[in-house]
């Protein structure tokens, strides 16, 4: 008898979950059948992108990168020959109006955590007062254990522990705004030290930059779906699930589409953003009480979302050779020069395109979008003067107010696990408890949870064993200085 299992969402988690259950013995034997029903026409859910009209370019309506601590995207994307789509870099430009560029760039020869003392050194922007208050505060970070940091805000525990105002905002606001979404002030502690310590000084290479040259909608939307049909995933597209319906009777999901009859499963994975989720099933994103902690509860509005803004600018000339710069102290965050490479089949006429990337919500968030690119051109101006003063041949403005979940620190405490109290319902998505803030990687973390969650419920007649890719492991001095 073949068991189905429908997957509500065709997003990362959702494709990172067919694909695990791909790999599964009870697929490969023809006992089990995989949906995936996404309402858009295409896959990818927020990893995608649009066609700019005049040229038919295919831009990103967000820069996304990984870093080489993602090791379950990375290898997941390993596994579907996808990883030849991103180039790797293992140095970050970082620019300041009024210090220049500087690179950061870890040692090759000093183990891990020393590797970075002198990356923060070659930072211009950062003075000898700033870089000693950083240094203390990663090594108290690195002697406190993620349990001991999730009650607090960051900022909170950043004043406490010596960082002066000018730091945060040269170092920690740079830096954690880029990785959580929203500022000090509102995320959990717990959070950024995931990325400080993971994404930076556990190991080697694990704050290497990971660039797709592709458009998303290619990588996720296309190939990835592609492959994944032909294994056997079904996809049903451009249908909207309106409801999930639990018949205790014949143990089956009913799950309501628009526009399309109903499909039954035995089991199905929610991949969908967070929002929709918690409207289906507010029991799981209500009060979650943490494991012997029943002070820690409270309502679901704790979850919020944070904003991503990408300004698209096609101009009449190319700003620099580098790929990409970290600004520090303007308006805009992360600049691009043409990612994907569109420039090399664009004519002259549509000019050199360039994204400029903005989390959370800033000074510009309100302006009109003609003030907002004024304000950006003119720092890309400033920033890059000896290529003279661009003029914008077109522009665009992407604001997605749901880009990421805001990690504050009653959110780390209420998210919930993959696997649900009902044996047949199981929860994917970048919300979901994985250790990881909103990013790519948590969100494939969290479909191979679903996938494992339904593989160790009672459908398989043997066991099942899926392998997760571990983080990227330790060297004997991190392993020490780290707890």
């Amino acid at each position: 008898m073949t068991c189905r299992v429908v997957i509500v969402g065709g997003g990362i988690a959702g494709l990172s979950a067919a694909e695990a259950l791909s790999r599964s013995g009870i697929f490969r034997r023809g006992e089990l059948q995989v949906v995936v029903a996404e309402s858009r026409r295409e896959t990818g859910g927020r990893a995608g992108s649009f066609v700019e009209s005049s040229s038919g370019q295919t831009v990103d309506y967000c820069q996304h990168v990984a870093m080489g601590c993602c090791t379950t995207l990375l290898d997941l994307l390993e596994r579907m020959n996808l990883l030849h789509h991103f180039q790797c870099y293992d140095e970050l430009t970082f620019y300041h109006p009024e210090h220049g560029f500087s690179r950061f760039r870890p040692s090759r020869w000093l183990p891990p955590p020393l590797h970075l003392s002198s990356a923060l050194s070659s930072l211009k922007h950062l003075t000898k007062k700033n870089q000693r208050e950083i240094r203390a505060a990663l090594w108290r970070l690195m002697r406190t254990s993620e349990s001991n940091l999730i009650d607090v805000t960051a900022l909170v525990w950043l004043r406490s522990n010596g960082q002066s105002e000018e730091t945060l905002e040269r170092f920690w606001d740079v830096i954690l705004v880029s990785a959580l979404g929203d500022r000090p002030k509102r995320v959990s502690m717990a959070a950024a030290r995931k990325v400080m310590i993971d994404g930076f000084a556990g190991a080697r290479h694990a704050s290497d930059v990971w660039v797709p040259r592709r458009p998303l909608s290619e990588i996720f939307g296309n190939e990835f779906r592609i492959s994944l049909a032909q294994r056997g995933i079904v996809f049903e597209l451009g249908h909207a699930v309106r409801q999930l319906n639990w018949n205790a009777e014949s143990n089956y999901w009913s799950i309501e589409r628009s526009g399309a009859e109903p499909v039954v499963a035995e089991h199905v994975i929610v991949a969908t953003p967070w929002r929709v989720s918690r409207r289906w099933f507010p029991e799981f994103w209500g009060d979650q009480p943490t494991e012997g902690r029943s002070d820690r509860t409270g309502p679901a509005t704790a979850f919020a979302s944070s904003p991503i803004t990408g300004v698209h600018l096609w101009l009449d000339r190319s700003l620099t050779s580098m790929p990409h710069v970290v600004m520090v102290g303007t308006l805009a965050q992360w600049f691009f020069q043409d990612p994907i490479k569109t420039t090399e089949d664009a004519s002259p006429t549509e000019g050199v395109y360039h994204q400029i990337v903005i989390s959370g919500r800033h000074a510009g968030s309100d302006w009109p979008k003609d003030k907002l690119v004024s304000e950006v051109v003119r720092e890309l101006s400033e920033a890059f003067p000896e290529a003279g003063t661009p003029k914008v041949l077109k522009s665009r403005v992407v604001t997605d107010p749901h880009a990421v979940f805001s990690v504050s620190p009653e959110t780390q405490v209420r998210r919930p696990a993959s696997k649900t109290s009902c044996p047949s319902l199981h929860l994917a998505g970048d919300a979901i408890a994985t250790g990881w803030p909103a990013t790519m990687e948590g969100a494939a973390i969290s479909g191979q949870l679903a996938a494992k969650s339904v593989l160790d419920s009672s459908i398989a007649k043997v066991a099942e064993e899926l392998s997760i890719p571990r983080e990227l492991e330790r060297g004997w001095l991190a392993r020490r200085m780290i707890r």
